[in-house]
């Protein structure tokens, strides 16, 4: 279950669902064991609510589907599928024999040989961000790369081995 949603049975009636909304206020959903299911806007500090829905089963599912974008797409969702379609995120771990290990990002010319980026390395419980190119990579770091697929071979080959 989404940490965001917290859930309570109700005995003889069904289950509750309440999320909090992004101008405040708490989207309250109950979900009667008929199939019914009444929706409720509370804004915050009140407690009678200030908007209430009852849909069918077939009906909510339909409201479902609609929320979930199964209807629509925003532009920006399509935009940055798009992106993210071709996007390569992996994890390597550098072994004291890898040729990038005792080397810096930039002497490895990382980006320019293998068209690839060290966004995160692991060490120790620490985490860098984004490292600058004079970041020294050591035996046991785990690199998170970034890029596309077909260049993670090239990759590994120049800097794990």
């Amino acid at each position: 279950m989404n940490p965001d949603v917290k859930e309570q049975e109700l005995p003889g009636i069904g289950r509750r669902y309440e999320l909090d909304c992004i101008e405040g206020g708490t989207a309250v959903v109950v979900i009667h064991h008929s199939g019914r299911r009444d929706l409720y806007l509370v804004e915050p500090g009140q407690s009678e609510p200030e908007a209430a829905l009852t849909l069918t089963d077939r009906q909510s599912r339909s409201l479902g589907a609609i929320l979930g974008g199964a209807y629509f797409t925003p532009a920006v969702v399509e935009e940055i599928e798009a992106v993210i379609g071709d996007l390569l995120i992996d994890w390597v771990t550098l072994r004291d024999d890898s040729p990038g290990a005792g080397r810096t990002i930039a002497a490895l010319e990382i980006r320019r040989q293998t068209r690839m980026t060290v966004a995160v390395i692991a060490r120790h419980g620490e985490t860098l961000i984004a490292p600058d190119p004079g970041e020294q990579l050591r035996a046991g770091d785990r690199l998170v790369v970034v890029g596309r697929r077909e260049d993670l071979g090239g990759f590994t080959r120049h800097v794990v081995g």
